[in-house]
């Protein structure tokens, strides 16, 4: 009996001391896979068309990463579904490290109001950083009978005011939302397609307001056209010398912060010392000389500027929950 014991015992020694040369292997392999990064390119998805403010922005930083780090940063463009397209097709890939996702509060307006029953950014994804914010700004042409804010709060209290903006249940009209419901004023949103559409809308009349970012209605404050009523912030421009007596939000007794922003995201599991790579390449190229000009002329560093991982995940959790009060006022859930 002692024998068949003993007999037992080696065999299973010998089975467990393989098992373990076989997980031995396995681990050594992803090591040399980490050490070794990056070994290829990384590409950089941006989950919208070409010329869109998202592409231009990661191809813009795609080389300040390339100037500046050991590796080939690769922009690769899939648009379609309002960034879902991209996010999929990110999630699809290895999490190895070599696909960084671009994202926006589109993805989180996404995953707020359940679109893709395949991925989900806040479950399927980690925090890299955020890079730059964009400020809203609510504007009138230049020959509206609203001359300023307390004109726009007193007509919104008697008469139904038109807002236009970019796309139906997207951020434009989160935002509107949020602030006619804090400013106690009745607001419509009507969507256009793109930017330069709902320019055209304000300036012919077609709308009351409109609500842009401050970057793309800087040239528009400075020729006279328009005419800015009040900024989504707690701070006043005071950069610009156009938005310098424009009222905040937070002025006003608001609190209404909703802007854009955009940031990098990893696909969960990919492994801790190249996330750490990946965000020193991140911050480095951030705080490299050139980009700080480029967003200097581009008007991306009046906003909220490099969050780490840490910071960026608490802000993507607080976003979910703004916008998720915002859908059920829109009763879109």
């Amino acid at each position: 009996m002692g024998k068949k014991k003993s007999i037992i015992l080696i065999v299973l020694t010998l089975l467990l001391a393989s098992c373990s040369a076989k997980g031995d292997t396995k681990s050594k392999d992803e090591k040399n896979e980490v050490d070794n990064f990056p070994k290829k390119t990384i590409n950089i998805v941006i989950p919208f068309g070409e010329g869109s403010a998202s592409d231009s922005f990661v191809r813009q930083y795609s080389q300040v990463l390339n100037k500046n780090s050991n590796a080939n940063f690769q922009p690769v463009n899939k648009d379609g579904s309002g960034g879902l397209i991209g996010m999929l097709h990110t999630y699809q890939q290895n999490n190895d490290g070599y696909n960084i996702l671009e994202i926006t509060p589109s993805q989180v307006i996404s995953d707020n109001l359940n679109k893709s029953k395949e991925v989900k950014l806040l479950d399927d994804f980690e925090p890299l950083a955020q890079i730059q914010s964009d400020i809203y700004v609510l504007s009138v042409s230049q020959d509206s009978p609203i001359k300023d804010y307390d004109d726009l709060i007193e007509k919104g209290k008697k008469d139904k005011i038109t807002v236009g903006g970019a796309g139906s249940t997207g951020l434009d009209d989160f935002a509107t939302n949020d602030f006619s419901k804090k400013a106690g004023i009745d607001m419509r949103f009507t969507p256009y397609t793109s930017g330069s559409e709902v320019k055209a809308a304000a300036l012919g009349g077609e709308v009351d307001v409109y609500l842009d970012k401050v970057v793309n209605v800087v040239d528009y404050a400075k020729s006279k056209k328009v005419r800015p009523l009040v900024i989504f912030n707690d701070e006043r421009i005071d950069e610009i010398p156009e938005f310098e007596s424009v009222p905040t939000t937070k002025e006003k007794g608001l609190d209404v912060d909703i802007g854009s922003w955009r940031g990098f995201v990893v696909k969960k599991g990919v492994p801790e010392d190249v996330k750490k790579d990946l965000n020193k390449k991140i911050k480095d190229a951030y705080e490299t000389e050139e980009y700080k000009k480029y967003a200097s002329d581009n008007l991306v560093d009046i906003g909220e500027g490099y969050l780490g991982p840490d910071e960026f995940g608490k802000k993507l959790n607080k976003e979910y929950e703004k916008f998720d009060e915002i859908a059920e006022d829109l009763d879109i859930k």
